[in-house]
């Protein structure tokens, strides 16, 4: 009798426990899970409408500010160092490398935007100053690690060029030129002829086309 006495505690503890333990994973598994953080959805900017004004760094780390440029013609190319549009597009004589010289020679400011993810490779800085330095040509990449810049402008793909007026109003977004559509019958650069036309102050033609990729 003495043993069942002194061993009755003993069980009685192991059902508390037992109980305790039961009662915890219930309280789990009734337990509602937490609600995530929504992440904010981002509305790509209209033509004809203001640009988002931005601040990144370039490859030097040295912030640029689209309000830098107010009053001035600006592109935006998105880009990538091993996007084979890229790769191809700033070879000698290449469409992207092209149209940024042209477009730098008549005053109009130029700047790639990189909006690949921190952990993506072509995120790499030493690969951004490679790309261009292995070129022996000069061009301000701007870093976009979050892509927030890139949501904002409704940057789909590299190279996805982007016109923004004297005004600040996004005048353009789209290919770089026609190069790829298959029933095109002449070659047509959709930057040069956007900018060509805000210069003699004349409305846009085309404002919008399929980029590339």
């Amino acid at each position: 009798m003495k043993k069942i006495w002194k061993t009755l505690p003993l069980l009685c503890t192991a059902a508390l426990l037992l109980a305790s333990g039961f009662a915890f994973a219930q309280d789990k598994k009734d337990e509602k899970p937490k609600d995530e953080p929504k992440k904010e959805k981002v509305v790509a900017a209209e033509i004809g409408k203001a640009a988002p004004g931005f601040e990144l760094k370039d490859l030097a780390g040295k912030t640029v500010k689209l309000s830098d440029y107010k009053g001035k013609i600006v592109v935006l190319e998105w880009f990538q160092p091993s996007c084979p549009y890229c790769v191809k597009g700033y070879e000698e004589g290449g469409n992207c490398r092209s149209t940024a010289d042209k477009m730098q020679k008549d005053g109009v400011v130029y700047l790639l935007v990189n909006s690949s993810n921190a952990k993506d490779p072509n995120a790499k800085l030493e690969d951004n100053v490679e790309f261009f330095k292995s070129r022996k040509i000069s061009e301000t990449v701007l870093l976009d690690p979050d892509g927030k810049v890139g949501r904002a402008y409704g940057a789909k793909s590299t190279p996805h060029c982007m016109v923004i007026d004297a005004k600040g109003n996004l005048a353009y977004r789209g290919a770089i030129d026609n190069m790829l559509e298959k029933d095109a019958k002449e070659k047509v650069n959709y930057v040069e002829t956007a900018v060509r036309e805000l210069k003699a102050d004349k409305p846009v033609s085309t404002k919008e086309t399929r980029s590339y990729g």
